[in-house]
C-alpha cells in the first residue's frame, strides 16, 4: 500500500472513533510527523501502535494541544486548509 499522506502534511482528522463514527463526531487539525510501519511505540504517551506496510500508522501533532497520537489512514479525513 502507498501511503497517501506524507510526514510534514497537515491534516483535518476524527481523533476519535474513524470513518465509520459519523458525521457528529468532532474533528482536529494537525501535522504528520511520523509514520510507522511496524508494531512500536508511538506519540507523546508511547501507545504501542499496531502497524504494519499495509496498514500504517500516521502519528499527528495535534494543532491546539501538541500531543503526538498514532491514527489509522480511516480517521484522516484529508489535508487541512
Amino acid at each position: 500500500m502507498v501511503a497517501q499522506f506524507k510526514v510534514g502534511d497537515r491534516v483535518k482528522y476524527h481523533a476519535i472513533g474513524g470513518a465509520s463514527s459519523g458525521a457528529d463526531t468532532s474533528t482536529s487539525t494537525g501535522e504528520i510527523v511520523d509514520i510507522k510501519t511496524q508494531t512500536e511505540s508511538a506519540g507523546t504517551q508511547g501507545i504501542k501502535a499496531q502497524a504494519s506496510e499495509q496498514e500504517p500508522r500516521f502519528v499527528i501533532r495535534n494543532d491546539n494541544t501538541q500531543k503526538e497520537t498514532a491514527y489509522k489512514a480511516g480517521n484522516i479525513l484529508g489535508l487541512a486548509d
